[in-house]
């Protein structure tokens, strides 16, 4: 074959280039106006959803802890929403609250894994279990 005549295709991995289709397509939850200073700012057009889960149980509304923002109601959207199964799944993925202050987050597993045992139907031995496991792992995010 000669030089002249090979694909430009075949040299960038045998795919031809092409005109991006999603280059304006906004991701999941996009909010066109974010304001950073509103709790669950994170969570996009799915804070509205949180809010309605407040909004039918206002206790849903309180404070995993007093020093951040999380609420009972973003466990139940996790669980609900966005398949979190165990207390480090929510506190460590959901909401990075064992990154942020592992000591805080060991103080929030409790009530985290009563809300998620409720909502899955899970007895007081997976409660216990899952603070137990949960507390280990933290302990090791602790500098001494």
């Amino acid at each position: 074959m000669a030089e002249d005549t090979v694909n430009k295709a075949s040299l960038v991995g045998g795919l031809p280039e092409k005109d991006c289709v999603t280059k304006n397509m906004p991701i999941h939850g996009y909010v066109k106006n974010i304001h950073f200073d509103t709790p669950g700012y994170f969570y996009g057009a799915d804070r509205a959803h949180i809010m309605d889960i407040i909004f039918k149980d206002s206790a849903l509304g309180e404070r995993l802890h007093p020093d951040y923002e999380f609420t009972k109601a973003d466990v139940l959207w996790a669980v609900r929403d966005e398949m979190a199964r165990t207390v480090e799944d929510f506190l460590a993925r959901r909401v990075r609250a064992l990154f942020l202050d592992a000591r805080a987050s060991m103080k929030m597993a409790p009530e985290v894994a009563f809300l998620m045992a409720k909502e899955m139907g899970y007895d007081q031995t997976w409660i216990k279990s899952q603070i137990n496991q949960y507390v280990e792992l933290a302990k090791g995010y602790i500098l001494e």
